[in-house]
């Protein structure tokens, strides 16, 4: 396991999927050992199934499963799990017999309704778990679902979606690097805030390079930069993202000119991953509504890391 739970922000939601047997902290590398990977019996995706004695809630189609994609790191651990809760053909039904028995852990769920779902939501700091349902009658459009065509039950299943807000604390290198932190310029960061970005669980996409936010290097939000001894790139947006000098491959500028959507650009680093199925990520830095106006951004990271950089050629929003 990559660190016990005494290291980690503990919360009710991390606590039934433990109180369940549900190894949230293991790696990816290490689910895929123990339960195994198959392809999903309704969606045809392949998944980690998490088998295990006591189901976390009653009415599960099949049991929790993470899904497997190369872009997710093997060394982390899986961060969202789902599956589908069936008890009959009501879907509200569904819904809040499943409700009530996380009512019971979690306490009263925020109703989180839209114009064609209901849904049920509980969220503590950066962990949440959703409930969801369709009915019929709130569907705008005829559904063409080759999943609900094999498994009729999922029309009026509930689904379930929990993400257990993981994010990797840092080591003490590494809080020596954010301590040390020398901005370069401000990076876009659109409506998000310190706090809200605190509470948003991460993508799992980019899950290796993201940390756990202290309160007390909040004045990184808003920034890129470097570490003092140049030994790691750092970035505040969404989440707080690291990544050593010697994994920083290149930076480049993809530039969009306005055709049918909107013109704009985005600043994006290549880093490498250390494992064998994807050899690099591209992590978005900052994004702007103009084509060229991240270009003296992009330089100017790239003299302070000494990292070489690029602008794309310029693309149509089509």
């Amino acid at each position: 396991m990559p660190g016990s739970l005494d290291q980690l922000p503990w919360n009710p939601i991390c606590a039934i999927l433990h109180a369940a047997g549900v190894p949230w902290l293991w790696s990816r590398e290490s689910l895929a050992k123990r339960f195994g990977i198959r392809q999903h019996p309704a969606h045809g995706w392949k998944v980690i199934e998490i088998a295990t004695p006591e189901p976390l809630v009653e009415g599960l189609l099949w049991p929790l499963s993470a899904q497997v994609f190369p872009q997710f790191s093997p060394l982390l651990p899986a961060t969202e799990f789902s599956g589908n809760i069936h008890f009959g053909d009501n879907s509200r039904e569904n819904l809040r017999l499943t409700a009530e028995q996380l009512t019971l852990s979690l306490g009263e769920a925020q109703i989180a309704d839209s114009a064609n779902t209901l849904g049920r939501q509980w969220k503590f700091g950066a962990a949440a778990l959703e409930l969801i349902v369709w009915p019929s009658e709130m569907r705008r459009f005829p559904l063409n679902n080759p999943s609900q065509e094999r498994f009729p039950q999922l029309t009026t299943s509930c689904y379930i979606s929990i993400k257990t807000g993981y994010r990797k604390p840092a080591t003490e290198q590494e809080l020596v690097w954010l301590r040390s932190f020398i901005p370069v310029d401000r990076i876009h960061v659109g409506d998000f805030k310190v706090s809200s970005s605190a509470a948003l669980p991460a993508g799992q996409y980019g899950l290796e390079f993201i940390r756990e936010p202290h309160a007390d290097l909040e004045s990184i939000f808003g920034f890129v930069g470097r570490s003092a001894d140049r030994g790691a790139l750092i970035f505040h947006c969404a989440q707080l993202f690291l990544v050593p000098m010697e994994d920083v491959i290149r930076y480049r500028v993809t530039r969009i000119l306005p055709a049918k959507g909107a013109g704009g650009s985005r600043l994006e680093v290549e880093c490498r991953t250390h494992y064998e199925g994807l050899a690099s990520k591209w992590l978005t830095i900052s994004s702007a509504d103009g084509p060229d106006e991240l270009n003296a951004l992009a330089l100017a990271v790239s003299a302070e890391t000494g990292k070489p950089f690029e602008l794309g050629d310029y693309e149509y929003n089509m």
